[in-house]
């Protein structure tokens, strides 16, 4: 078991020194590539590639409203926070032998899962309140003539979170010098929702390339009343399901946790067999609940 203890503490010296280094270097790497390698920025795109996950991690933050409570937490913020609790999972189940590995791992996403699931509380928030929105919007860009100025004029009329995202995005774009393409396309990362979607890619043409914009915001608020009811059940049913198994994956990790605390217990499962087996299959249930949580509310 040394061996196995070793081998634990190896891999995860490895993981915090890859992740230390990548944060530490991005800003650099970014730089460099974009000052000297924007001709072949295709045949580097694999390395490009890495800032995937850190965007989908911030997308997730601004989702589950977490960015707007906590501006400091960043993706790489997030990432850090996530190695530390990796070791700290390490320690906690490190009576379970093999088996800490699967359980470390369930724990570090365990963050992750709740930002899912509040994202898609919001979610369904931001549909309940698309049809209001819509309606007031169209009101006053017909007496505005501006989708930024509409923007904020209606801001005052929905209800949380939308309210916030779109003050906080129209501020930024009074202060900053940010483009309505740019302003337009991070409410649309905020608010995470389809149909809202739809709404922004609309109003990124009318801004670029002009035309009947009030024709299509009456097109697209037919169709929001026809899917209204549907996806607000959809969404309701989504949130149920995730916080189930969310409370359920908590309760299992509590008592694994005393479990490993229990020096005669943790002994039999760590030296033996079948110990390993089940400690493992139920370190691979937590896993696939939570994968189960991020697949539930993707789709909705």
């Amino acid at each position: 078991m040394p061996y196995v203890t070793f081998l634990q503490f190896a891999i995860l010296f490895v993981l915090i020194y890859t992740a230390a280094v990548n944060i530490e270097r991005a800003k650099f790497r970014r730089r460099f590539f974009e000052s000297y390698f924007s001709r072949y920025r295709k045949a580097f795109s694999f390395l490009e590639s890495r800032s995937i996950v850190l965007k989908g991690i911030d997308a997730l933050l601004a989702r589950s409203g977490m960015k707007g409570k906590l501006p400091f937490l960043d993706a790489k913020n997030m990432a850090f926070i996530s190695c530390i609790l990796f070791l700290a999972s390490l320690c906690f189940f490190r009576r379970l032998g093999f088996a800490t590995l699967f359980y470390a791992v369930a724990l570090v996403y365990i963050p992750y899962a709740g930002m899912m699931f509040l994202s898609s509380v919001n979610a369904r928030k931001i549909k309940s309140a698309y049809l209001t929105f819509l309606s007031t919007f169209i009101g006053f860009y017909n007496i505005e003539g501006n989708i930024i100025n509409a923007l904020k004029s209606t801001a005052a009329y929905v209800s949380e979170p939308l309210r916030s995202i779109l003050k906080r995005n129209v501020f930024l774009f009074e202060k900053t010098q940010r483009s309505i393409a740019e302003c337009l396309d991070n409410i649309a990362i905020e608010a995470g929702d389809k149909e809202f979607r739809k709404f922004i890619n609309f109003a990124k043409m009318n801004a670029k390339y002009g035309g009947n914009f009030g024709k299509a915001l009456t097109k697209l608020r037919e169709q929001a009343e026809k899917l209204h009811s549907l996806e607000a059940i959809k969404s309701a049913n989504a949130s149920v399901g995730s916080l189930v198994i969310f409370f359920m994956i908590v309760i299992n990790l509590v008592l694994m946790f005393n479990i490993s605390n229990d020096p005669e217990v943790a002994t039999t499962i760590r030296n033996t067999v079948t110990g390993q087996a089940i400690a493992v299959c139920n370190a691979a249930a937590v896993i696939f609940g939570l994968y189960m949580i991020k697949n539930i509310n993707s789709s909705a």
